[in-house]
């Protein structure tokens, strides 16, 4: 058996055909209900990196035919001491030490760069929603990492959607949101809203649930926002936005984010939904998510179904989803290992 790693380089052309390739065979065998990736989007993925992030990708190779790959992302202005990774093996190569040489790989990198808590993520099984594949939970206990923030995915079918309901939903939200104004746009945020855009995603990691996870909060300003917002157009993906703005002070207090990739034009992200702390009990999340449904709609009629990720626990924001239509789909694992604290970060044991 002969087992190599290489990297996934905008430079090799076969690499990304080979990497696009596996990524295929597990996204069929784990994630069928997903969009495949694209050959386009993956080269753009390599070529536009986020700000403040350092990403390197790797592919093995086994008996000469693409096995399994590894992604290994770092922060480089916060969480200095944390190591992301994803690995992930087609089905008919697992159990041939594909998995094991690929963490051997992040190991090595944790060392180089001196990362100390490393975090991965996985399907996870739950009730009524079993896992298509046990596989990856059960290789994160074996390497001894442990389960920290379960995830749900949910699934907005807009054919299916409920126009009462959405109206219901918005009366509600504009009979207490008195003093707030609705303002909209795509893309870039414009001038007079991007500080406080940059401040409320500093405040993401704060406000959002996250477990057990040894994450800090990110510092973004509105140059790491436009940053940001050019390496989204350039991968290709158009963004529409929804906020409110408190009218006594000109702050934006809430803001939310559905985002379509042209490689897949059937299909979108519900991303960020976020409000300010001073502001919350005016029902300002349901008011910008309802809203900027609609203004994505308008926008995008060839969209088909919009999924978004939420953390189990995170019971106020599910609720919206759910009463707009969201239905669950899938659950998800984030896992953790702090090689400090098990003395172990020499060994893939």
């Amino acid at each position: 058996m002969s087992l190599r790693i290489a990297p996934v380089s905008v430079d090799d052309p076969a690499s990304i055909d080979a990497w696009v390739e596996v990524m295929g065979r597990i996204q069929e065998h784990e994630f069928p209900y997903l969009p495949p990736r694209t050959r386009r989007s993956a080269e753009l993925m390599l070529v536009h990196i986020f700000p403040a992030r350092a990403v390197e990708h790797r592919l093995a190779w086994l008996d000469g035919e693409p096995a399994g790959r590894l992604e290994v992302s770092r922060m480089t202005e916060e969480n200095l001491k944390v190591l992301f990774f994803t690995i992930e093996v087609a089905p008919r190569f697992r159990r041939r030490g594909v998995g094991r040489a690929l963490f051997g790989e992040v190991l090595a990198y944790a060392r180089e760069h001196d990362r100390t808590v490393l975090m991965t993520g996985s399907s996870l099984s739950m009730p009524d929603l079993p896992a298509p594949d046990e596989s990856p939970a059960a290789f994160a206990t074996a390497f001894g990492f442990t389960n920290t923030l379960p995830e749900l995915q949910r699934r907005l079918t807009l054919a299916e959607v409920d126009e009462d309901v959405l109206a219901g939903m918005l009366a509600a939200a504009q009979a207490k949101a008195a003093g707030y104004r609705v303002v909209r746009w795509h893309d870039a945020a414009p001038e007079e809203l991007a500080e406080g855009v940059a401040y409320l995603e500093s405040r993401l990691m704060t406000d959002a649930p996250t477990g057990d996870l040894q994450v800090e909060p990110e510092k973004p300003d509105v140059g790491r926002l436009r940053r940001f917002e050019e390496v989204v157009a350039a991968r290709g993906r158009r963004t529409f936005h929804t906020g409110a703005v408190h009218e006594q002070t000109g702050a934006l207090v809430a803001w939310t984010t559905i985002s379509s990739d042209e490689e897949t034009p059937r299909h979108a992200w519900q991303q960020i939904t976020i409000v300010d702390p001073d502001h919350r009990g005016r029902r300002l999340g349901a008011l910008v998510k309802v809203e900027n449904l609609r203004f994505f709609r308008a926008e995008m009629p060839q969209v088909e179904v919009v999924d978004t990720f939420n953390a189990a626990e995170n019971s106020f924001m599910i609720s919206i989803n759910e009463q707009m239509g969201f239905r669950r789909l899938a659950a998800f694992q984030n896992w953790q290992r702090d090689l400090a604290k098990d003395g172990s970060a020499g060994s893939a044991e």
